[in-house]
């Protein structure tokens, strides 16, 4: 039998909220409240500007989390494999997501599952996502570890998180909005990013072995790669193989590590990330 939930606190946040005069205090209450309305343990809120990088300006870590993975590494550009923001930039999704209904088929093989799922002990995770006009995202998400009590988030949760999206969408687009800067005439931050991911190895592979190296970072199964590259699984394994071979990295692991080793020593001359370390 489900427990009804204790709106106390909730509605407490909504008090607190109308007297807030800062978007840094508004996200704040409304994380708080929001973790104690569905008994959520690991909260985090991250805008993307499109001129700079990910600022992650609220997050509640827990015990076993490191700043410099979850903080450091993720800003360094491995966000740019993260699920909900890859739904945001990729499909323009808005609303309130869970990370089973954006993350790809064989996500939880991934070392960016391993590293900030896995390690943290994260059983489940929801996050709303707001696009704004300007090209700028906010996300707002709320976490569930395994050794604090947490399972998945139930349908009940579920739907009292569907409920709060009105509110959550008005404070994350008034964030938005008080972020907005003038327009610059150079390529975005988030948009030369983006082409780091899409062109790397492309100096290397083939530019099917590059869709397949892509999906496989993503978190795509074989099954999956076959089916929306119109293959045969032989042929993507195939693939898969020459492309560890080519990279000279034998796992998933090595693989991510390539990547954002490959990001740090980027520069706008070369298109493909992994050319800047041969120099």
């Amino acid at each position: 039998m489900t427990t009804a939930p204790d709106l106390s606190q909730w509605h407490q946040c909504i008090a607190t909220l109308l007297d807030c005069e800062s978007d840094s205090q508004r996200i704040y209450e409304l994380l708080k409240g929001a973790e104690a309305l569905v008994q959520g343990n690991s909260s985090m809120a991250i805008i993307y500007p499109s001129d700079s990088a990910p600022e992650i300006t609220h997050h509640r870590l827990l015990a076993n989390e490191k700043p410099s993975t979850q903080v450091d590494r993720y800003v360094d550009g491995a966000y740019l494999l993260d699920p909900f923001y890859r739904a945001a930039v990729d499909d323009n999704r808005q609303g309130l997501f869970l990370l089973r209904e954006v993350a790809p088929d064989a996500f939880g093989e991934t070392e960016y599952f391993r590293m900030y799922y896995r390690e943290a002990n994260l059983t489940d995770e929801a996050c709303y996502l707001v696009v704004g006009d300007s090209g700028i995202i906010a996300s707002l998400s709320i976490g569930r570890a395994a050794d604090l009590g947490g399972g998945r988030f139930s349908r009940q949760e579920v739907d009292l998180l569907h409920a709060l999206w009105p509110l959550v969408e008005s404070v994350l687009r008034k964030w938005i909005n008080n972020r907005v800067r003038p327009r610059g005439t150079g390529e975005s931050f988030g948009k030369r990013l983006d082409n780091a991911l899409r062109n790397f190895g492309s100096s290397t592979l083939t530019p099917r072995e590059c869709e397949v190296l892509h999906m496989t970072m993503r978190g795509h199964s074989i099954k999956s790669m076959a089916e929306k590259l119109d293959a045969s699984v032989d042929t993507i394994k195939t693939h898969r193989k020459h492309i560890y071979t080519k990279l000279d990295v034998t796992s998933q692991s090595e693989l991510f590590y390539l990547f954002i080793s490959a990001l740090r020593h980027h520069s706008e001359a070369d298109p493909d990330p992994l050319s800047s370390l041969d120099k």
